[in-house]
């Protein structure tokens, strides 16, 4: 399981990233199994990673909304909200990915259990 620290004191935008960085390896776990070279050129060229995070943010922000968890998300500020998650995939996720695609054979697949830490402030 990889442990990623969230250090933020709006809980909606940590439930965004957390739910974000989710869908983002579940998304290209489920294109692995159809289409692999598709999936790694995802998962290893920014400009693809970032379309897809722009989507999967622009989903949850509308699910947020829609589902009345919050009626005002102005107070997020997506454009921070994408720079830190695009951080977290640099950091980690491309790694937890590639891991868990071409696991070593010591290492057992974790596919996209992510740990999320959060600590308020």
């Amino acid at each position: 399981m990889k442990e990623i620290i969230l250090n933020d004191s709006n809980k909606m935008a940590i439930n965004i990233i957390t739910n974000v960085l989710q869908g983002y390896c579940e998304t290209i776990y489920s294109i692995f199994e159809k289409q692999p070279e598709t999936a790694m050129n995802i998962l290893t060229g920014e400009m693809l990673s970032e379309i897809l995070y722009d989507a999967l943010i622009a989903c949850e922000v509308e699910d947020y909304v829609k589902s009345g968890r919050s009626k005002d998300v102005s107070d997020i500020n997506i454009y921070e909200l994408k720079e830190m998650i695009i951080y977290w995939h640099k950091e980690h996720i491309i790694g937890l990915v590639l891991k868990n695609i071409k696991p070593d054979d010591a290492d057992e697949r974790i596919y996209w259990k992510l740990k999320m830490t959060v600590n308020q402030y």
